[in-house]
């Protein structure tokens, strides 16, 4: 019984903890969002091209790319469509993968952890 109590209490805590950290971590980056961009050449150099969420177009030179686990890579041929993410307060910062995606599975354990340790106080004694 007192046992748990005490799985109960920790579970809740772990779970509202991971929470909390996952948003933390949200506010602090700010969002991403996904959109498509096309690659064109200026004056010898690969730039890419989108729409912002406010409809303004933003360019943004290749190699500008933020780097994460891995490379941008080689630029792509002028003309191709490319699926980027762009932070929203400042659209030209970009990445060919989506940013901070570990927040959801944070988030998601959290979750979990915070209703399981709920569900379990509701046990029988």
């Amino acid at each position: 019984m007192v046992v748990i109590e005490f799985v109960t209490a920790a579970l809740t805590a772990l779970g509202l903890g991971l929470l909390l950290a996952a948003l933390v971590i949200r506010l602090v980056y700010g969002s991403w969002i996904r959109t498509q961009a096309i690659t064109y050449d200026h004056e010898g150099h690969p730039y890419l091209r989108w729409h912002d969420h406010r409809y303004r177009i933003v360019e943004a030179l290749w190699s500008s790319g933020v780097r994460r686990r891995r490379d941008v890579g080689p630029p792509r041929p002028p003309g191709v469509d490319v699926i980027i993410f762009y932070q929203a307060r400042h659209p030209t910062q970009w990445s060919l993968e989506e940013p901070y995606r570990g927040t959801r599975v944070v988030a998601v354990v959290g979750l979990a952890c915070a209703v399981l340790g709920a569900l379990l106080g509701f046990l029988p004694g």
